[in-house]
């Protein structure tokens, strides 16, 4: 492609000139055949890299090449004496048509009523011949500061709707995405020490709904040069601020005052360790999710920070081992759910409490493998491993009681004969995490043998008759709706939108869409 050219073809979507943005791309529209090409000539004078892209002796045919090339052009540049639509009547009617190019009067007649018209249709600038090339370059360099300022802009809005689709995690592990959201930030601040702090709401909805909960974040952010995000998908804000912890700690009180005042008196926070480089946001957010896992135990309203001064116990002793597993082997349900009971509350902190239910299901997968329910290697001490974290398992309940019932359901089901167990709570835990670990590898197999303890074929028969379809299909198409929603951004490439809706197989992902709702991706996000 060539600039300070007459352009009238296709052209290269993606150049960019020297202000960071693509080149301006023009029409001119006057009745005078020689008036057209001299005006090319000023533009390219004004602008060398603006493109022209087409002449036209009225604005009935401006209109038709519009028509024809929908959001291509930027400027018009057109003068008001032409036959069939003249200049102010184009302009009029791109006006009404709320259409976002910017209009150029051309016109010899230097009368104030044609300039109030001009004015009225929201023309960017009217002009008196002879055009001198200063004016036109003032002219079209404002029409580029706008655009920027308006480019600019609309990043910000796409990159804060993108960023709630992904996670400090995802982010600080992808280039680009660290690029855009962390690092300018980092360099800023090159060197200091940071702290990450997840902060967390019992009510449900989103804080960046509340303008005055926003306003205090907003504020904790700019106290401490940092940065703020919300991610939807665990309904949680993260804050990077940077300062002295002491100044940090006598802040997030005053902020937590202040949203007991608001009647958010549950706000809880979490507060990793103080780290100095972008490459240690991971790692700064799974402290902050330990320390704020802590509010299972010691309840809502507080500040936890986490330290690497702690000893995790497991509280499940070989004798209650032996008295659990009897009990269960006996069907003796209420005296296994009381065991449970008493061994989940002798943990005085979430690390002590993670490392006792792991053994608990531990327990749970040896006893479902001896009974036929699933393989294990002879001889083999490891039990397998658990479908059970500290992220995704502790993090999302909200109460030390909500985690007991999680546990005593499924010690109630290894309990109960097969014909009598009361299964229908497993579906509600099914859709839960499906939907925070939909961008997962996630199997009904898996599910059933690493996390209920039960036959697969049997849990998928019981997910089929709760919701109607299989759980392959409603997987499937939980993704795909949620790959719709990231496809609205256009800071993500298709590739990325795949692996955010859980396919690492890109050319899976497009047929698996293109089935569900009869075009690709990309056709997809080209019609919206």
């Amino acid at each position: 492609m060539q600039r300070g050219r007459l352009l009238y073809g296709d052209t290269d979507q993606d150049t960019q000139d020297k202000r960071g943005g693509r080149a301006l791309k023009v029409l001119i529209s006057d009745d005078e055949y020689y008036a057209r090409k001299a005006m090319a000539k000023k533009v390219f004078q004004a602008d060398p890299d603006a493109e022209i892209m087409g002449d036209f002796e009225n604005g009935v045919q401006v209109l038709e090449y519009l028509e024809d090339h929908p959001g291509e052009i930027d400027v018009i540049l057109t003068d008001v004496k032409m036959p069939e639509m003249d200049g102010l009547h184009l302009a009029q009617y791109l006006f009404e048509q709320e259409s976002p190019i910017e209009v150029i009067i051309v016109s010899g007649y230097n009368e104030f009523e044609y300039a109030k018209k001009a004015i009225s249709f929201g023309v960017s600038n009217y002009l008196v011949k002879p055009v001198q090339k200063e004016e036109l370059k003032e002219a079209l360099d404002k029409i580029i500061r706008k655009r920027k300022k308006y480019e600019d802009r609309m990043l910000s809005i796409t990159a804060k709707k993108t960023q709630q689709y992904l996670s400090i995690e995802e982010i600080a592990a992808h280039e680009e995405w660290r690029s855009i959201f962390l690092e300018p930030v980092f360099r800023k601040k090159e060197g200091n020490p940071f702290y990450l702090l997840v902060i967390q709401s019992r009510k449900k909805e989103k804080w960046t709904e509340n303008p005055e909960e926003e306003r205090l974040l907003l504020k904790l952010k700019e106290e401490f040069s940092g940065e703020w995000f919300y991610f939807e998908r665990f309904q949680e804000n993260v804050l990077l601020l940077f300062g002295e912890r002491r100044e940090i700690l006598k802040s997030l009180k005053h902020f937590l005052n202040r949203m007991g005042i608001l009647g958010f008196s549950e706000v809880t926070v979490g507060m990793s360790l103080a780290h100095t480089q972008v490459g240690h946001c991971a790692k700064a957010y799974q402290e902050a999710v330990y320390a704020i896992n802590q509010r299972l135990v010691d309840g809502w309203g507080r500040i936890f920070e986490f330290s690497t001064d702690f000893k995790p116990e497991n509280m499940l002793s070989k004798k209650k081992e032996s008295l659990l597993e009897e009990a269960i082997a006996e069907k003796r349900c209420a005296q296994a759910e009381e065991i449970t009971r008493d061994i989940l509350k002798s943990c005085q902190n979430t690390y002590t409490l993670y490392v006792t239910i792991s053994s608990i299901f531990n327990l749970l997968y040896h006893f479902f493998c001896r009974n036929g329910g699933g393989e294990r290697a002879e001889g083999s001490e490891n039990h397998g491993y658990m479908l059970f974290s500290f992220r995704t398992d502790l993090y999302r309940y909200s109460t030390l009681s909500e985690v007991e019932d999680y546990v005593l359901n499924i010690v109630r089901t290894m309990c109960e004969e097969q014909e009598t167990k009361r299964y229908h709570y497993i579906v509600s835990e099914l859709l839960a995490y499906v939907a925070q670990n939909y961008q997962s590898n996630i199997s009904i197999g898996e599910l059933a043998e690493h996390k209920y303890f039960m036959n697969s074929s049997y849990l998928s028969r019981l997910f089929k008759s709760e919701t109607g379809q299989t759980f392959s299909s409603y997987l499937m198409e939980f993704r795909m709706r949620k790959a719709k929603e990231l496809l609205e951004s256009e800071l993500l490439k298709i590739s990325d939108v795949a692996a955010l809706s859980g396919y690492n197989d890109v050319s899976r992902f497009i047929q698996y869409f293109k089935k569900m709702y009869g075009m690709t991706p990309e056709e997809y996000r080209g019609k919206r």
